[in-house]
């Protein structure tokens, strides 16, 4: 007969100490998708290059999350804050109609 492998316990899930700030920059992605009135679904769906990926990972890689963060709570206008790493993106996704 065969024999058995015993199985070993799973692992504990750990806490990654950097997930609240990953949550939180992208809230701050998504709420300035919202401000620009850039919608994220079609977005995504219609592809743009990647672009939306790319996107993503711009913002989690951005310095400027508090300038974002006051620039979103002051009710800021209607197109990306000249400091966003994203304002090129969310600018060419609002030319495109995808907003």
């Amino acid at each position: 007969m065969g024999s058995r492998v015993p199985k070993r316990p799973m692992p504990r899930a750990r806490s990654w100490p950097k997930s609240r700030w990953v949550e939180q920059q992208a809230s701050l992605f998504g709420r300035m998708m919202e401000r620009v009135r850039a919608d994220p679904g079609a977005t995504a769906r219609e592809g743009f290059e990647g672009g939306f990926a790319a996107a993503c990972r711009r913002c989690l890689a951005c310095p400027n999350a508090t300038d974002c963060h006051r620039w979103l709570e002051s009710g800021g206008a209607d197109a990306p804050p000249a400091f966003c790493a994203n304002a090129a993106f969310l600018n060419h996704v609002r030319a495109s109609g995808a907003a």
